[in-house]
């Protein structure tokens, strides 16, 4: 029994040296001889490299976040008497949030209305006075300059009228604008105000934001943006949300690429029933109804990413061939190869980190029989012999 754990010990040890002769791989130091040993062929699984339509292999990752973001304040200064939103309430355009207390501004316009009263019977006066001595000037009874003093009299009136309805109209439209109201059809997302708060016109009350639609963003690969236009339809799946599909249609494609991550962002507008799709969480988008255009595509998982650039190895008469690709659009399972592959080629999708070019291998049926993850489980078998 000790020398069985003996033997399982060591074979775990010679895993070990393996893992370490898969890094110095990926680091590009790549040697003729398999990290395996000797001649020793290596379990390896393959799939075919296929010709398909490169256009659906789109799949890409966004963040969705609200159609419009709208930020609520006040025109004018007061104290809330009543506020009638909360956080995740849905509200339309016009929708009462707050009111301010209206008294002051009351008070100021029954004063206002009270000039504007007087004003008017001074100019009803005025009017009358200009009139007689105007017929009084025509028949020679009075002076020009008689006249032109009433004339003067009777615009200051207009003028004391025009600008005491002025006031009033100003503090009528305070009032009016003391009712806070939704600008936009959304969802309160914060509430920064209480009864009996006073605020000013610098204050942020509430925002709103419009959730039905939605947008998404996602940067687009170069191979692929030449075909991405406003207008082109988009399906949309977010993880948290279970299997349920959205669809959406791309509104804008930026011209700039991003540094960052290398693809030019594009905004997709998406139907959101239910309001279901929240700002903040992580979607998947496919674009549909694009013009097809046949390619070859891999499996993702055959792609190694060394100094020297995108590798695979593919296997020919039970030896593994290193071949140095240029890819195009990558999902998360897929991958288009523009250049290094050819229809046909059996690519290895499980063991690739264990060979160099010209290793033996033998390739076997399953996942769990290649590459490190085969070798353990030998040892394992070996073991428990």
């Amino acid at each position: 029994m000790k020398k069985r754990i003996i033997l399982w010990v060591a074979g775990i040890l010679v895993v070990a040296i393996i893992a370490a002769g898969v890094a110095a791989k990926m680091r590009g130091e790549k040697t003729a001889a398999s990290a395996a040993g000797g001649t020793m062929a290596i379990n390896v699984q393959t799939a075919p490299a296929t010709l398909g339509d490169i256009s659906s292999v789109n799949s890409l990752t966004g963040n969705v976040s609200a159609n419009q973001t709208a930020t609520v304040g006040t025109e004018v200064s007061g104290r809330v008497r009543s506020v009638s939103a909360d956080v995740g309430q849905a509200v339309s355009t016009g929708t009462v949030l707050a009111q301010l207390d209206p008294i002051n501004i009351q008070n100021q316009l029954a004063e206002v209305q009270a000039q504007e009263a007087g004003a008017r019977a001074a100019l009803v006066k005025a009017r009358a006075d200009y009139q007689r001595n105007s017929q009084l000037y025509i028949s020679g009874a009075v002076a020009k300059a008689t006249l032109d003093q009433y004339r003067l009299v009777q615009e200051q009136a207009q003028s004391q009228l025009d600008y005491y309805q002025a006031q009033i109209a100003s503090l009528r439209q305070q009032i009016r604008e003391m009712t806070i109201t939704s600008p936009v059809d959304g969802v309160v997302a914060t509430k920064t105000v209480e009864i009996g708060q006073e605020v000013s016109t610098q204050s942020v009350l509430f925002t709103v934001v419009q959730i039905d639609p939605v947008r998404v963003t996602v940067d687009v690969p170069d191979q692929l943006i030449a075909e991405i236009r406003p207008g082109v339809a988009a399906r949309v799946k977010v993880p948290e949300l279970g299997n349920g599909v959205f669809q959406g249609t791309v509104l804008h494609v930026s011209p700039v690429l991003d540094t960052v991550s290398h693809g030019y962002p594009v905004e997709i507008q998406v139907n959101n029933p239910g309001s279901s799709m929240l700002p903040g969480m992580t979607a998947t988008v496919v674009f549909t109804g694009l013009q097809r255009n046949p390619g070859i595509i891999i499996p993702v998982q055959a792609v190694l990413e060394t100094a020297q650039g995108s590798e695979v190895f593919t296997v020919s008469g039970g030896v593994a061939h290193l071949h140095v690709i240029q890819l195009g659009a990558v999902s998360s399972n897929l991958a288009v190869v523009e250049s290094g592959l050819k229809k046909g080629d059996r690519v290895v999708i499980n063991g690739e980190d264990l060979l160099s070019d010209g290793s033996r291998v033998n390739v076997v049926p399953s996942a769990a029989q290649a590459g490190v993850q085969g070798m353990i489980n030998r040892i394992k078998q070996g073991a428990g012999r």
